[in-house]
């Protein structure tokens, strides 16, 4: 279970597992497709809470700059060394 230092985080991945369980219900059963649209509208919603509060909550913002700490770019990738043959024959 994941440990959340804001009360607020909390209760929106709270609201976000129990929209993803009726999900995956609503798919077990073969519910009708209005009630699985209803239900993925309401999880895109709650996605969009949860961004909006990482980014306005002074608790959270710490976290959420980790993930912006070591950025790399396309020419800090590693290369692969390149392919030497030698004729061990001759």
């Amino acid at each position: 279970m994941l440990r959340f230092a804001c009360p607020e985080l909390k209760a929106l991945a709270a609201m976000m597992q129990e929209k993803y369980d009726t999900r995956n219900k609503l798919i077990l059963r073969n519910s009708s497709d209005t009630d699985l649209r209803r239900v993925e509208h309401d999880l895109i919603r709650i996605h969009r809470s949860i961004a909006r509060h990482r980014r306005n909550c002074t608790c959270c913002k710490p976290y959420a700059n980790l993930a912006k700490a070591t950025p790399m770019r396309a020419g800090q990738l590693p290369r692969s060394s390149p392919f030497i043959s030698f004729d061990i024959a001759s």
